[in-house]
């Protein structure tokens, strides 16, 4: 039977990138007030789009987005060293509740979520942090290896072999 685990409204989520550009894993932290936390591995490409995801939904509800007075803001939580769970996100989905203004994210281990040994999870986070973190993600995914000028594919450190010069002048 599926496991579900629900973490109820969240106090702090955030985007990372763990390792050198070019070899970077990808994973959302998320922390409720009861301690509990979690950790969402995904790809570069899906990170890529909840950012977007999230973007249009914020904007499809009208969302303006107002800075806080810096006597205002929240202290950055502590975050455990090792979360409560860890999963390999491969599939994932968003979701309102709009009587409180919060997204739902759905994150499962497995593309079939009723297999036996499927593990899925949801939490829900403040439209303001979603805001947030989506800012946050784009500086993110950004931060990694630049693109080639001629390609657009991305460059090792040593430079890559470009297809647009048919593979004879490395850049």
């Amino acid at each position: 039977m599926a496991t579900t685990r629900e973490l109820g409204p969240v106090i702090h989520v955030s985007a990372e990138a763990v390792g050198q550009p070019g070899q970077r894993r990808f994973r959302l932290r998320a922390l409720n007030d009861r301690g509990e936390s979690v950790s969402l591995w995904l790809e570069k490409e899906q990170l890529s789009a909840l950012g977007e995801a999230i973007e249009g939904l914020l904007k499809n509800e009208g969302y303006q987005y107002q800075r806080l007075p810096l006597d205002d803001m929240e202290p950055a939580p502590v975050l455990p060293l090792d979360s409560s769970l860890e999963i390999q996100v491969l599939q994932l989905s968003l979701g309102i509740n709009r009587s409180v203004e919060r997204i739902v994210l759905i994150g499962g281990d497995r593309s079939d979520p009723d297999e036996s040994d499927a593990m899925t999870l949801s939490f829900e986070f403040a439209f303001r942090k979603a805001y947030e973190l989506r800012r946050q993600i784009a500086e993110v995914v950004a931060a990694g290896r630049p693109s080639c000028p001629l390609c657009t594919a991305p460059m090792d450190p040593e430079g890559h072999v470009c297809v647009r010069s048919n593979g004879h002048h490395p850049h």
